[in-house]
């Protein structure tokens, strides 16, 4: 844990056309570990503040800065989730691109055993692979995503999207 602040906000201010300032001269900080809760009247600017935090809106006044090697994002109220999918499926979502290096890495390491395979090219892929999957901590990630999902109170990873509450459709968004 740190004392470093991580978020920081500095005089943000959001005007919505035609004139009408939902936020102004905003300044806040946020350190490692922080909880916040946004309150106000509804109008006041409270899903704005969290959007600009987010960054997902960029027109505004004032400037934001997240430390490097931090992430954000924001939930939707009511997230929508494919109700096709199972709980794991959503929560791979999340992680993609390392899944699906995973899964080349497996495609790649059984075309070794077949008669007319290009070695030099197989190692060569397999070991870009490795390195992307070694820097991202995929060898873990089944046991890190069953922690996560046990820490948020999932369902079971095998259950169906389709017949979850509205409260664990949002823990399964988180």
């Amino acid at each position: 844990m740190t004392d470093q602040v991580i978020y920081s906000m500095v005089r943000v201010g959001k005007i919505h056309p035609p004139n009408k300032q939902v936020l102004r001269d905003i300044s806040l900080g946020f350190f490692y570990g922080a909880k916040i809760g946004v309150l106000g009247l509804n109008g006041a600017g409270k899903s704005t503040l969290l959007r600009i935090m987010a960054g997902v809106d960029d027109d505004y006044l004032g400037e934001t800065m997240l430390s490097k090697g931090y992430t954000r994002g924001l939930l939707e109220q009511e997230p929508q989730l494919d109700p096709t999918k199972t709980v794991k499926q959503i929560v791979e979502e999340a992680v993609q691109p390392i899944v699906d290096a995973l899964k080349q890495f497996d495609e790649v390491s059984a075309k070794f055993g077949e008669p007319d395979a290009d070695y030099d090219a197989l190692i060569e892929e397999q070991g870009r692979l490795q390195e992307y999957l070694d820097k991202h901590d995929a060898w873990t990630l089944d046991n890190r995503l069953e922690l996560a999902m046990d820490a948020l109170r999932c369902p079971p990873g095998d259950t169906p999207i389709a017949v979850l509450s509205g409260g664990e459709r949002r823990r399964v968004a988180l």
